[in-house]
C-alpha cells in the first residue's frame, strides 16, 4: 500500500527552532541529541503542520518561541497520487494555514493528504487519563477518513458552547437554550454514528499489533460509551427530556462530548489492572491501530512518529516495533538520546539536534 511521505521539513520561531531545514529519508529518519536540544518540537513541527494541533497540548502563545514575533512550519508530504505542501504561520493570538498556496475549503482535504501518528510519553494517559484524550483519538482519525466529520465536529461544538453559555445565564431564557437542540441533535448523531463505525476496526487492529509488539495472549478490549444515540430524531427528544436536569446543572449533560472510550485488559479496566509497561503497550497498540485504520480507510500509510522511544520500550519492544513498521512500509521518525536505537534502522537518515538547530550526521559505521 502506498505510504505518506515527508519530503522536507522547514522550521523557524517554533518552540526553539531555528533555520531547521532538511530533506527526510523515505523510509526513516533519527533525531539525535540530548535531551532540551528540540528533538521533540520537530516532531510537534511536523504533526502541527499535519494536524492543527500540538500532541504536547500547547497552545499557539506556548508554540512561538520565547524570542520570536512568529513561527513558521513548511512541510512537503508525497503520496502515490498526490504531493501537497503544508504551511503554517502562527503569531501569538492568530494563525495562518495554507495547502498547495490555498487556504483548504474542507478538512478532510487538508487533514487526509499529511496523515501522521504519533507515539510519545504522554500517551500513557490514553489508558489512565480523562476521557477526552480518548475521544481525540477517535476524532484524530475519522477527521482524516470521513468527509465532513471536520465540519460536523466543529459545528457540534459551536452549538455546545452556545447552548452552555445561554445555560449558565442568571435566568437562564428556556425557549433560547432549546433552539440549540436541533444542529446539536443534527451534528452530535452524526459524531456519534462515525465515532461508532470506527471502534470495531480499532480494536481488532490494537489486539493485532499488542500481540505483534509483546507476544502476550492478553486480550484487551476497547468500547465506545456513548451517552447520545446516533439517530438525530432520538437525539432532539433526549435533549428535550434532560432539559431541566441541564438548567440544574448549567450544562449540557448528555451529548458526544461526554463520551469515552472503556479500556480493558483481560476483563478488567485497564487503568487499574494494567501495570506500567502494560499501560504502555496498551497506548502503543492503540497508535498502531489508528495507523491501521487511517490506512485501510484511506488507502495509504500515515507516517509514524516515535518521540523518545528508547524510554518507553526496552529494546526487544523496539526491534519487534520497527520491524512491523517495516514490514507495513511506513515512514518512521524517531527522536532518541540513544545512537544504538539509531542501529536499529539500518539506512536510517540521522540527524544532529543541538541547541534548536538540525544537521545531517554520517551513518554509524557500525
Amino acid at each position: 500500500m502506498p505510504s505518506v511521505r515527508i519530503t522536507e521539513l522547514s522550521v523557524h520561531g517554533f518552540r526553539n527552532l531555528q533555520g531547521v531545514r532538511l530533506a527526510a529519508d523515505a523510509r526513516a529518519n533519527v533525531l539525535l541529541g540530548s535531551n532540551g536540544q528540540g528533538k521533540t518540537s520537530a516532531l510537534e513541527a511536523i504533526d502541527y503542520a499535519a494536524s492543527l494541533r500540538s500532541f504536547r497540548g500547547a497552545t499557539r502563545a506556548q508554540l512561538v518561541g520565547h524570542e520570536a514575533d512568529g513561527a513558521q512550519v513548511l512541510l512537503r508530504v508525497e503520496g502515490a497520487a498526490f504531493s501537497h505542501e503544508y504551511r503554517v504561520k502562527l503569531t501569538r493570538t492568530t494563525r495562518e494555514i495554507l495547502l498547495d498556496g490555498k487556504r483548504p475549503e474542507r478538512a478532510v482535504e487538508y487533514f487526509g493528504g499529511a496523515s501522521c501518528v504519533v507515539f510519545q510519553p504522554g500517551d500513557l494517559e490514553l489508558v489512565q487519563g480523562a476521557p477526552e484524550l480518548r475521544r481525540r483519538l477517535l476524532d484524530r482519525i475519522l477527521v482524516r477518513v470521513v468527509d465532513g466529520y471536520g465540519e460536523a465536529l466543529k459545528s457540534y461544538a459551536k452549538a455546545l458552547r452556545a447552548r452552555n453559555m445561554l445555560l449558565r445565564e442568571r435566568h437562564p431564557d428556556l425557549r433560547a437554550v432549546q433552539a440549540f437542540d436541533l444542529p446539536l441533535a443534527r451534528y452530535g448523531s452524526a459524531v456519534v454514528r462515525a465515532r461508532e463505525s470506527v471502534v470495531g476496526d480499532l480494536v481488532r487492529a490494537a489486539q493485532s499489533a499488542l500481540e505483534e509488539i509483546t507476544q502476550t495472549r492478553d486480550v484487551i478490549s476497547v468500547a465506545y460509551r456513548a451517552r447520545a444515540p446516533g439517530d438525530a430524531v432520538a437525539y432532539a427528544a433526549m435533549l428535550a427530556a434532560g432539559v431541566q436536569g441541564d438548567l440544574m446543572r448549567r450544562t449540557t449533560q448528555q451529548g458526544p462530548h461526554a463520551d469515552d472510550l472503556s479500556l480493558s485488559w483481560s476483563g478488567r479496566p485497564a487503568r487499574v489492572v494494567a501495570s506500567q509497561g502494560q499501560t504502555r503497550a496498551f497506548a502503543l497498540a492503540l497508535r498502531l491501530a489508528e495507523l491501521h485504520v487511517v490506512e485501510a480507510r484511506s488507502g495509504s500509510t500515515p507516517a509514524l512518529l516515535l518521540d523518545d522511544v528508547s524510554s518507553e520500550l526496552d529494546r526487544t519492544r523496539i526491534e519487534r516495533l520497527f520491524s512491523l513498521v517495516g514490514r507495513l512500509g511506513a515512514q518512521v521518525w524517531v527522536t532518541t538520546t540513544d545512537p544504538a536505537i539509531a542501529d536499529l534502522l539500518p539506512g536510517a537518515r540521522r540527524f544532529e539536534v543541538r541547541d534548536g538547530r538540525v544537521s545531517l550526521t554520517a551513518p554509524s559505521a557500525g
